[in-house]
Protein backbone atom coordinates (compact mmCIF):
# COMPACT_ATOMS: atom_id res chain seq x y z
CA UNK A 1 0.00 0.00 0.00
CA UNK A 2 1.35 3.54 -1.18
CA UNK A 3 1.46 6.58 1.42
CA UNK A 4 -1.42 8.28 2.18
CA UNK A 5 -2.31 11.86 1.50
CA UNK A 6 -2.64 13.74 4.66
CA UNK A 7 -6.61 14.16 5.70
CA UNK A 8 -8.66 16.87 4.40
CA UNK A 9 -9.43 17.74 8.01
CA UNK A 10 -7.21 17.35 11.15
CA UNK A 11 -10.91 15.48 12.48
CA UNK A 12 -13.36 13.22 11.42
CA UNK A 13 -16.60 14.54 12.90
CA UNK A 14 -19.17 15.00 9.73
CA UNK A 15 -18.69 13.23 6.47
CA UNK A 16 -19.19 16.95 4.88
CA UNK A 17 -16.55 18.25 6.14
CA UNK A 18 -13.98 16.06 4.31
CA UNK A 19 -16.24 15.70 0.93
CA UNK A 20 -17.25 12.74 -1.92
CA UNK A 21 -13.93 12.39 -3.16
CA UNK A 22 -11.83 11.77 0.15
CA UNK A 23 -14.80 9.67 1.58
CA UNK A 24 -14.72 7.42 -1.23
CA UNK A 25 -10.82 7.18 -0.75
CA UNK A 26 -11.20 6.29 2.61
CA UNK A 27 -13.91 3.60 1.71
CA UNK A 28 -12.04 2.23 -0.97
CA UNK A 29 -8.69 1.83 1.64
CA UNK A 30 -11.23 -0.36 4.20
CA UNK A 31 -12.23 -2.34 0.81
CA UNK A 32 -8.20 -2.88 0.24
CA UNK A 33 -7.67 -3.48 4.00
CA UNK A 34 -10.92 -5.76 4.18
CA UNK A 35 -9.49 -7.72 1.36
CA UNK A 36 -5.89 -7.76 2.45
CA UNK A 37 -5.18 -7.12 6.12
CA UNK A 38 -1.40 -5.41 6.79
CA UNK A 39 0.97 -7.58 7.46
CA UNK A 40 2.52 -5.17 9.51
CA UNK A 41 1.87 -3.07 12.63
CA UNK A 42 1.78 0.58 11.49
CA UNK A 43 0.31 1.98 14.02
CA UNK A 44 3.06 0.26 16.58
CA UNK A 45 3.65 2.47 19.92
CA UNK A 46 0.25 4.82 19.25
CA UNK A 47 -2.60 4.94 21.70
CA UNK A 48 -5.83 5.80 20.56
CA UNK A 49 -8.61 7.29 23.69
CA UNK A 50 -12.02 5.85 23.14
CA UNK A 51 -14.41 8.13 25.42
CA UNK A 52 -17.91 7.21 25.68
CA UNK A 53 -21.08 8.63 27.42
CA UNK A 54 -23.45 6.41 25.60
CA UNK A 55 -24.00 2.33 25.52
CA UNK A 56 -22.30 0.78 22.42
CA UNK A 57 -21.37 -2.36 20.77
CA UNK A 58 -19.97 -2.32 17.47
CA UNK A 59 -18.13 1.19 17.83
CA UNK A 60 -16.64 -0.13 20.92
CA UNK A 61 -15.54 -2.94 19.49
CA UNK A 62 -14.73 -2.12 15.91
CA UNK A 63 -12.04 0.72 17.15
CA UNK A 64 -10.88 -1.71 19.71
CA UNK A 65 -9.65 -4.00 17.56
CA UNK A 66 -8.97 -2.01 14.70
CA UNK A 67 -6.61 -0.47 16.75
CA UNK A 68 -4.85 -3.50 18.42
CA UNK A 69 -4.63 -5.17 14.44
CA UNK A 70 -3.18 -2.14 13.79
CA UNK A 71 -0.46 -2.07 16.63
CA UNK A 72 -1.81 1.11 18.79
CA UNK A 73 -3.37 0.70 21.83
CA UNK A 74 -6.76 1.41 23.10
CA UNK A 75 -7.86 2.94 25.88
CA UNK A 76 -11.65 2.36 26.45
CA UNK A 77 -13.27 5.24 28.97
CA UNK A 78 -17.08 5.36 29.67
CA UNK A 79 -17.59 8.78 31.22
CA UNK A 80 -19.20 8.69 35.09
CA UNK A 81 -18.72 4.94 35.07
CA UNK A 82 -14.95 4.21 35.58
CA UNK A 83 -13.75 7.72 35.23
CA UNK A 84 -15.21 11.20 36.86
CA UNK A 85 -18.40 12.24 35.50
CA UNK A 86 -17.47 15.41 33.03
CA UNK A 87 -18.88 19.03 32.72
CA UNK A 88 -18.70 20.80 29.09
CA UNK A 89 -20.19 24.41 30.15
CA UNK A 90 -18.07 27.10 30.66
CA UNK A 91 -18.20 29.45 33.60
CA UNK A 92 -20.29 26.91 35.47
CA UNK A 93 -20.32 26.83 38.84
CA UNK A 94 -19.30 23.28 39.83
CA UNK A 95 -21.33 21.88 42.67
CA UNK A 96 -23.56 19.45 40.82
CA UNK A 97 -22.67 15.52 39.87
CA UNK A 98 -19.93 16.90 37.26
CA UNK A 99 -16.56 16.52 39.26
CA UNK A 100 -14.06 16.99 36.50
CA UNK A 101 -14.52 19.40 33.18
CA UNK A 102 -13.03 18.44 29.86
CA UNK A 103 -11.39 21.85 29.75
CA UNK A 104 -8.63 19.64 31.98
CA UNK A 105 -9.66 15.91 30.90
CA UNK A 106 -9.35 16.28 27.83
CA UNK A 107 -5.83 18.10 27.67
CA UNK A 108 -4.35 15.50 29.72
CA UNK A 109 -5.85 12.03 27.45
CA UNK A 110 -4.52 14.54 24.62
CA UNK A 111 -1.06 14.01 25.99
CA UNK A 112 -1.90 10.24 26.50
CA UNK A 113 -3.12 9.73 23.34
CA UNK A 114 -2.37 10.25 19.76
CA UNK A 115 -6.26 10.51 18.65
CA UNK A 116 -9.09 10.57 20.45
CA UNK A 117 -12.94 10.12 19.88
CA UNK A 118 -16.30 10.45 21.92
CA UNK A 119 -19.78 9.56 21.81
CA UNK A 120 -22.01 11.59 22.77
CA UNK A 121 -26.02 11.21 22.43
CA UNK A 122 -28.21 13.98 22.63
CA UNK A 123 -30.17 15.20 25.20
CA UNK A 124 -33.42 15.21 22.82
CA UNK A 125 -35.31 17.82 24.55
CA UNK A 126 -34.50 21.00 22.55
CA UNK A 127 -33.29 20.53 18.53
CA UNK A 128 -31.55 24.22 18.69
CA UNK A 129 -29.25 22.93 21.44
CA UNK A 130 -28.55 19.49 20.56
CA UNK A 131 -27.86 20.57 16.83
CA UNK A 132 -24.64 22.37 17.83
CA UNK A 133 -23.10 19.42 19.45
CA UNK A 134 -22.49 21.20 22.50
CA UNK A 135 -19.93 17.92 23.84
CA UNK A 136 -18.24 17.31 20.75
CA UNK A 137 -17.70 21.00 20.21
CA UNK A 138 -16.24 21.31 24.09
CA UNK A 139 -13.99 18.59 23.11
CA UNK A 140 -12.91 19.00 19.87
CA UNK A 141 -11.63 22.64 21.44
CA UNK A 142 -9.70 21.31 24.34
CA UNK A 143 -8.10 18.30 21.88
CA UNK A 144 -4.46 18.95 20.73
CA UNK A 145 -4.70 15.51 18.80
CA UNK A 146 -7.12 14.54 16.27
CA UNK A 147 -10.61 13.96 17.12
CA UNK A 148 -13.17 11.65 15.80
CA UNK A 149 -17.02 11.48 16.58
CA UNK A 150 -18.22 7.99 17.33
CA UNK A 151 -22.04 9.68 16.88
CA UNK A 152 -23.22 12.91 18.08
CA UNK A 153 -26.50 14.85 17.37
CA UNK A 154 -25.86 15.46 13.90
CA UNK A 155 -24.12 12.42 12.31
CA UNK A 156 -22.55 9.06 12.66
CA UNK A 157 -19.37 9.56 10.26
CA UNK A 158 -18.12 5.86 11.23
CA UNK A 159 -21.15 4.65 10.48
CA UNK A 160 -21.97 6.49 7.49
CA UNK A 161 -18.33 6.06 6.14
CA UNK A 162 -19.47 1.76 6.76
CA UNK A 163 -22.88 2.45 4.86
CA UNK A 164 -20.17 4.40 2.00
CA UNK A 165 -17.87 0.80 1.74
CA UNK A 166 -21.01 -1.49 1.69
CA UNK A 167 -22.66 0.13 -1.04
CA UNK A 168 -19.52 0.09 -3.36
CA UNK A 169 -18.40 -3.51 -2.16
CA UNK A 170 -21.84 -4.75 -3.20
CA UNK A 171 -22.12 -2.94 -6.88
CA UNK A 172 -21.55 -0.16 -8.27
CA UNK A 173 -24.19 1.99 -7.02
CA UNK A 174 -23.89 4.93 -9.27
CA UNK A 175 -26.99 5.81 -10.59
CA UNK A 176 -29.44 3.33 -8.42
CA UNK A 177 -31.49 4.59 -6.08
CA UNK A 178 -31.28 4.52 -2.40
CA UNK A 179 -34.57 4.45 -0.01
CA UNK A 180 -33.89 6.09 3.13
CA UNK A 181 -37.13 4.84 5.08
CA UNK A 182 -38.35 6.10 8.12
CA UNK A 183 -39.69 3.33 10.68
CA UNK A 184 -41.43 3.34 13.81
CA UNK A 185 -40.06 2.85 17.25
CA UNK A 186 -41.41 2.65 20.95
CA UNK A 187 -38.64 6.18 21.33
CA UNK A 188 -38.04 9.38 19.72
CA UNK A 189 -34.51 8.31 18.61
CA UNK A 190 -31.65 10.62 17.12
CA UNK A 191 -31.47 11.46 13.72
CA UNK A 192 -27.29 11.16 13.18
CA UNK A 193 -27.26 8.13 11.77
CA UNK A 194 -30.12 9.03 9.01
CA UNK A 195 -28.37 12.22 8.56
CA UNK A 196 -25.12 10.30 7.75
CA UNK A 197 -26.46 7.80 5.90
CA UNK A 198 -28.42 9.93 3.52
CA UNK A 199 -24.65 11.93 3.08
CA UNK A 200 -23.63 8.26 2.21
CA UNK A 201 -25.81 7.52 -0.92
CA UNK A 202 -25.20 10.96 -2.19
CA UNK A 203 -21.36 10.71 -2.06
CA UNK A 204 -22.11 7.19 -3.56
CA UNK A 205 -23.41 8.93 -6.29
CA UNK A 206 -27.32 7.46 -6.15
CA UNK A 207 -30.47 8.98 -6.44
CA UNK A 208 -32.13 9.45 -2.93
CA UNK A 209 -34.83 8.97 -1.74
CA UNK A 210 -36.30 9.69 1.86
CA UNK A 211 -39.70 8.03 3.05
CA UNK A 212 -40.85 9.46 6.04
CA UNK A 213 -44.51 10.59 7.80
CA UNK A 214 -45.20 14.72 7.68
CA UNK A 215 -43.12 16.05 10.18
CA UNK A 216 -39.86 13.81 10.31
CA UNK A 217 -38.31 15.53 7.52
CA UNK A 218 -33.92 15.78 8.64
CA UNK A 219 -32.49 18.75 9.56
CA UNK A 220 -32.46 21.46 6.84
CA UNK A 221 -28.79 22.35 6.57
CA UNK A 222 -27.96 18.42 5.95
CA UNK A 223 -31.23 18.51 3.15
CA UNK A 224 -29.31 21.40 1.53
CA UNK A 225 -26.16 19.88 1.54
CA UNK A 226 -27.61 16.52 0.04
CA UNK A 227 -29.16 18.43 -2.21
CA UNK A 228 -26.16 20.33 -3.27
CA UNK A 229 -24.05 17.42 -3.94
CA UNK A 230 -26.59 15.53 -5.65
CA UNK A 231 -26.69 18.24 -8.24
CA UNK A 232 -23.19 17.81 -8.66
CA UNK A 233 -23.22 14.75 -9.09
CA UNK A 234 -26.10 15.02 -12.01
CA UNK A 235 -28.56 13.07 -9.05
CA UNK A 236 -31.87 13.61 -7.65
CA UNK A 237 -33.22 14.06 -3.47
CA UNK A 238 -36.68 13.29 -3.27
CA UNK A 239 -39.10 13.12 -0.10
CA UNK A 240 -42.34 11.54 -0.07
CA UNK A 241 -44.83 10.45 2.94
CA UNK A 242 -45.85 7.16 0.62
CA UNK A 243 -44.61 4.08 1.43
CA UNK A 244 -47.19 2.07 -0.68
CA UNK A 245 -44.65 3.51 -3.65
CA UNK A 246 -41.43 4.94 -2.46
CA UNK A 247 -39.88 1.00 -2.79
CA UNK A 248 -41.01 0.95 -6.35
CA UNK A 249 -37.94 0.10 -8.42
CA UNK A 250 -35.30 0.77 -5.26
CA UNK A 251 -32.10 -1.02 -5.37
CA UNK A 252 -30.90 -0.19 -1.32
CA UNK A 253 -33.65 0.06 0.90
CA UNK A 254 -31.81 1.43 4.05
CA UNK A 255 -34.40 1.32 7.25
CA UNK A 256 -34.26 3.53 10.36
CA UNK A 257 -36.41 5.05 13.14
CA UNK A 258 -35.71 8.79 13.76
CA UNK A 259 -37.43 11.32 15.65
CA UNK A 260 -39.65 14.59 14.48
CA UNK A 261 -37.50 18.07 14.38
CA UNK A 262 -41.40 19.22 14.49
CA UNK A 263 -42.04 17.40 17.69
CA UNK A 264 -38.53 17.09 18.88
CA UNK A 265 -38.31 14.41 22.07
CA UNK A 266 -42.16 13.24 21.50
CA UNK A 267 -41.70 9.57 20.63
CA UNK A 268 -43.91 8.83 17.63
CA UNK A 269 -47.56 7.36 17.15
CA UNK A 270 -47.87 3.89 18.85
CA UNK A 271 -51.12 2.84 17.12
CA UNK A 272 -50.61 -0.72 15.31
CA UNK A 273 -51.87 0.72 11.92
CA UNK A 274 -49.42 3.86 12.12
CA UNK A 275 -46.68 0.94 12.74
CA UNK A 276 -47.64 -1.71 10.05
CA UNK A 277 -47.94 0.99 7.67
CA UNK A 278 -44.63 2.41 8.06
CA UNK A 279 -42.42 -1.12 9.18
CA UNK A 280 -39.93 -2.66 6.73
CA UNK A 281 -42.04 -5.87 5.33
CA UNK A 282 -41.13 -8.78 2.85
CA UNK A 283 -43.71 -7.50 0.87
CA UNK A 284 -42.16 -3.67 0.37
CA UNK A 285 -38.84 -5.33 -0.11
CA UNK A 286 -40.37 -7.33 -3.43
CA UNK A 287 -41.70 -4.20 -4.85
CA UNK A 288 -37.64 -2.50 -5.15
CA UNK A 289 -35.26 -4.16 -8.18
CA UNK A 290 -33.57 -6.96 -6.31
CA UNK A 291 -33.11 -4.54 -3.15
CA UNK A 292 -30.61 -4.87 -0.79
CA UNK A 293 -31.83 -4.40 2.70
CA UNK A 294 -29.71 -2.21 5.05
CA UNK A 295 -29.90 -1.33 8.64
CA UNK A 296 -27.24 0.34 11.00
CA UNK A 297 -27.93 -2.26 14.53
CA UNK A 298 -29.49 -2.75 16.78
CA UNK A 299 -32.66 -3.02 15.45
CA UNK A 300 -36.03 -4.04 16.97
CA UNK A 301 -37.38 -6.92 15.10
CA UNK A 302 -40.96 -6.86 13.85
CA UNK A 303 -41.11 -3.17 14.90
CA UNK A 304 -38.53 -1.53 12.24
CA UNK A 305 -38.38 -4.45 10.03
CA UNK A 306 -39.91 -7.84 9.95
CA UNK A 307 -37.83 -11.23 10.37
CA UNK A 308 -38.42 -12.23 6.86
CA UNK A 309 -36.42 -9.10 5.68
CA UNK A 310 -33.86 -9.42 8.32
CA UNK A 311 -33.21 -13.03 8.02
CA UNK A 312 -33.47 -12.97 4.28
CA UNK A 313 -31.49 -12.65 1.10
CA UNK A 314 -31.70 -9.52 0.49
CA UNK A 315 -29.98 -8.12 3.94
CA UNK A 316 -26.18 -7.54 4.20
CA UNK A 317 -26.32 -5.62 8.03
CA UNK A 318 -23.69 -8.15 8.91
CA UNK A 319 -21.87 -6.86 6.27
CA UNK A 320 -22.44 -3.60 6.57
CA UNK A 321 -21.98 -4.19 10.36
CA UNK A 322 -18.51 -5.92 9.44
CA UNK A 323 -17.35 -3.01 7.44
CA UNK A 324 -17.44 -0.78 10.52
CA UNK A 325 -14.30 -2.52 11.94
CA UNK A 326 -12.46 -2.10 8.54
CA UNK A 327 -13.06 1.59 7.82
CA UNK A 328 -11.97 2.00 11.66
CA UNK A 329 -8.55 0.78 10.57
CA UNK A 330 -8.42 3.32 7.31
CA UNK A 331 -9.45 6.32 9.51
CA UNK A 332 -7.42 5.47 12.18
CA UNK A 333 -4.02 4.79 9.48
CA UNK A 334 -5.08 8.03 7.55
CA UNK A 335 -5.79 10.62 10.57
CA UNK A 336 -2.41 9.10 12.22
CA UNK A 337 -0.11 8.21 9.02
CA UNK A 338 0.39 4.83 9.18
CA UNK A 339 0.65 3.91 5.67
Amino acid sequence: MSALAAAPSRDFVDLRDWGAGAAIDLADLALQLKRRPPRSRPLEGRSVGLCFMNPSLRTQTSFQVASASLGAHPVTLHFGNGTWNMEWRDGTVMDGQASEHLKESVPVLARYCDVLALRAFPAGTSWADDKADPWLNAFRSSSRVPVISLESAMGHPCQGLADLMTLREKADPVGKRFVLAWAPHIKALPLAVPHSAAQAAVIAGMDLTICRPEGYDLDPGVMEWCRAEAARQGRSVTVTDSPETAFDGAHVVYAKAWGSLASYGVPPPQDSAFRDRWRMTAAKMAKTKAGLFMHCLPVRRNLVVDDAVLDGPASVVIDQAENRLHTAKALLLKLLGGL
